[in-house]
């Protein structure tokens, strides 16, 4: 893990905190079956200089994928909202037993007039960055990333969806993906006119 537990990406700076705890909470892929299960909680701190103050939590659920899920939005402007309400990433288990990331961004929609989850090409992740994405998460220990075709070999409808593998448990990458396709679209507009 990065010395003193933070990370600083583009506006925003990521604090990782101590320790795991018990989770109790509906996995977004059961959301519709009664119930609720304990998950094993780790916790990371998103700041910006723009005022945002968010709690995200990654949970590693029993019964269910891993997700990484906003939790406490502590403080920030307006349009932080959208990243208390969306935006919460549900990781897939490879054949390997490793992680695959899909990264969708959080685009401004105009004609519903907010931030809605969308497909994102790697120049556009690139772009809300400021430099390669790519380079970056290699540099943090992700293990492959490109089309889910291309690194996990799917076929379905998402094939061509932009993703990256981790290792399992590799917090680090896992919230600077959420930062950048979550915390500085919304911070940047991404997709405002």
């Amino acid at each position: 893990m990065a010395e003193n537990n933070v990370i600083s990406i583009s506006k925003c700076e990521i604090e990782f905190l101590e320790g795991k705890k018990p989770y109790l909470g509906k996995p977004m892929s059961d959301r519709k079956l009664p119930g609720e299960q304990t998950g094993e909680l780790q916790t990371f701190r998103v700041t910006s200089s723009d005022e945002l103050n968010l709690i995200v939590g990654l949970i590693e659920w029993p019964d269910a994928p891993p997700e990484l899920v906003p939790l406490d939005l502590l403080g920030g402007l307006e349009k932080h909202n959208e990243l208390a309400r969306r935006g919460r990433i549900s990781v897939g288990i490879t054949a390997g037993g490793n992680w695959l990331v899909p990264l969708s961004v959080l685009k401004f929609n105009p004609s519903m007039g907010k931030f809605t989850l969308q497909r994102a090409s790697e120049d556009e992740i690139d772009e809300l960055l400021g430099h390669s994405f790519r380079e970056l998460m290699i540099e943090l220990g992700a293990i492959d990333i490109g089309t889910r075709q291309k690194i996990d070999g799917e076929t379905n409808n998402r094939a061509k969806q932009f993703a990256m593998i981790v290792k399992p448990q590799d917090i680090e990458s896992l919230a600077v993906a959420y930062v950048v396709t979550r915390a500085l679209a919304v911070i940047k507009d991404f997709g405002v006119e």
